[in-house]
């Protein structure tokens, strides 16, 4: 069946634009299973078109839109007559505009790049629209392993500057380098001999080791500015340039260093009253140029006094944290006080968030409902950017594929219930009959997470997994998967990558949990040989893309676009060499 309605790109559109006309065209088609025909570099619009983007067609339908002051990412969705007009800013603001039509209006759901749901709807059509939207956050990064892909990046509005974005995809908000550069731009093996007064005075002595750049130093600010306009020369596309700490203490401890951040109140005077110089010196040739920098650890608290200039992005890092508790929380007051005091100085502050474990990807991180509501209260005092760092090196986290969505949906929509989102990722990814029980383990999970501190490098031997709490995570999970088997293959595997978190508890605390087992009558849940149990945890965690995993009552295709589990921490650790270390 052929469908009357056509799809449009318009003469003089973008690679973007183009793009979104063959996403928009190939999605419609599946949906409704008719197929529905494009026509590239139209002037005129057919009687019944869905026309992408900008161009002479939506000048013509429009003309009171100033289509050159829209924002970069804003949507505009609007229909006259049998013509729907589906477009928006430049670069990206057709892609996203597309993309919320099919989110919202057909229930597509890009879950994963192995994962999809695109809903069958042979009858479907569009009622009158008129809808237009901007993000909220003007930086949106949910830093996954997941999120790298092209695809899944641009359908979930991230537009962080790790994502493997072309033209067509619209392109990233582009760093010139992106955080901890002070030892890049002044390379200590080539400049502290001749310069050893550029570097941290630690104990009477300047030193290169784990340290930091003397910040006050007029000769050292004026060879950074000349290092960064050659940078930026050498990348013209670039809209934000790194001056930023090393990822290390020792501020210098100089005479005219301790006076400032004593007069300020707070180290931080010493790395913004840098970026605020630099930022000076390259504004008139890079208008559009911000320069970013940290407010980390020892440069957390915001000054007295000092301003970041409107062309200074503060990043703000709440590496300190209690991640069970939204940052808003009474257990985080500290670093509210920071978020609130660096708003009051600045109209573009970003964040830094953390949102994984990075000594144990593959261990439970149960800050499933406090992240979104952090990300709500973000929105709410002032943050124009956020960085969320998750598993970025490989897949096999706890719950990596729900919090990466769940991230994405709330930083271009911070409004939406965080519990909802739970339960459609729930129940899109994993399966309507095993949804239930996943969803009794994350409220387990998540209100014994509250019981202690937990931060991003919790260990395995933390209270929050003793033997009570994980045997009944392990029983939610193996009846999820005996549900998901009924249901689909695909979901059972989809369950058993879930469990690898659970298992792995299991599997490092051995004996203990054997110990505690012999005093109840539940069943031991796993082989009980413990080089079986992990063998069986490797292969469900290894195996490879379009590879076939075997195990009992299962035999499943693994997704192309899978890839195995390949580090369980962010030193990559292999998960071959966890089994190993097994005894």
């Amino acid at each position: 069946m052929v469908s009357k309605t056509v799809v449009v790109s318009q003469a003089g559109a973008t690679a973007a634009e183009v793009h979104a006309a063959q996403e928009l065209r190939d999605h419609l088609s599946k949906i409704t299973g008719a197929e529905i025909h494009l026509r590239d570099h139209a002037v005129e619009a057919p009687s019944n078109a869905i026309v992408v983007g900008q161009g002479p067609i939506a000048r013509k339908l429009f003309p009171a839109v100033d289509w050159s002051k829209l924002g970069e990412e804003q949507t505009f969705i609007r229909s006259k007559g049998n013509v729907l007009l589906v477009a928006g800013g430049r670069p990206r603001g057709t892609l996203y505009a597309v993309y919320r039509l099919l989110q919202v209006k057909c229930g597509v759901r890009w879950w994963t790049p192995w994962a999809i749901t695109i809903p069958k709807n042979p009858k479907l059509a569009f009622a009158a629209m008129d809808w237009t939207e901007t993000p909220a956050f003007e930086y949106r990064d949910p830093y996954w392993f997941q999120s790298f892909d092209p695809d899944w990046a641009t359908r979930n509005f991230d537009n962080g500057f790790n994502v493997r974005t072309d033209a067509a995809h619209g392109g990233k908000v582009l760093y010139q380098g992106f955080v901890h550069t002070y030892y890049g731009l002044v390379p200590p093996d080539t400049m502290f001999a001749k310069h050893p007064e550029w570097f941290s005075l630690i104990s009477g002595k300047r030193t290169d080791v784990n340290a930091q750049l003397c910040t006050t130093n007029p000769e050292l600010r004026d060879y950074i500015v000349k290092q960064v306009e050659a940078e930026l020369r050498a990348n013209p596309q670039a809209k934000i340039v790194s001056v930023s700490q090393n990822d290390c203490f020792n501020p210098c401890q100089c005479p005219t260093c301790r006076a400032l951040a004593a007069k300020e109140g707070s180290d931080s005077a010493l790395v913004l009253d840098l970026a605020n110089y630099v930022g000076e010196k390259i504004e008139k040739e890079f208008p559009g140029v911000a320069v970013d920098t940290l407010a980390y650890q020892w440069s957390r608290h915001p000054p007295t006094t000092m301003r970041p200039r409107k062309n200074v992005i503060v990043r703000l890092c709440s590496i300190e944290c209690n991640f069970a508790h939204p940052l808003s929380a009474p257990e985080n007051t500290s670093f509210g006080d920071d978020i609130r005091g660096w708003n009051k100085l600045t109209d573009r502050l970003y964040v830094w968030d953390y949102c994984t474990n990075f000594a144990h990807y593959v261990q439970p991180q149960p800050n499933y409902f406090s992240l979104p509501e952090t990300l709500q209260w973000f929105s709410q005092n002032g943050v124009k950017g956020v960085f969320e760092e998750g598993d970025y090196n490989s897949t096999g986290g706890d719950m990596a594929e729900m919090k990466a969505w769940i991230i994405a949906q709330m930083l271009w929509d911070p409004r939406q219930d965080p519990s909802k989102l739970v339960d459609e990722f729930l129940a899109g990814y994993y399966g309507e009959a095993a949804a239930p029980m996943i969803r009794k383990y994350v409220d387990l999970m998540a209100g014994e997470a509250a019981r202690v501190n937990l931060t991003c490098y919790i260990g395995t031997d933390s209270p929050l997994f003793r033997y009570e709490v994980m045997e009944q995570a392990m029983s939610l999970w193996d009846n999820a998967y005996e549900a998901a088997l009924k249901e689909s293959p695909d979901y059972a595997w989809r369950v058993l990558q879930g469990e690898l978190p659970v298992q792995y508890v299991w599997l490092s605390r051995w004996k203990e949990f054997k110990g505690a087992a012999s005093a109840t009558t539940n069943p031991w849940p796993l082989d009980p040989v413990l080089a079986n149990a992990a063998a069986q945890w490797l292969q469900i965690a290894t195996t490879g893309p379009s590879g076939h995993l075997d195990i009992p009552g299962l035999t499943v295709t693994i997704p192309a676009a899978w890839s195995p589990v390949s580090a369980i921490n962010e030193g990559e650790t292999t998960p071959q060499a966890f089994v190993a270390s097994l005894k």
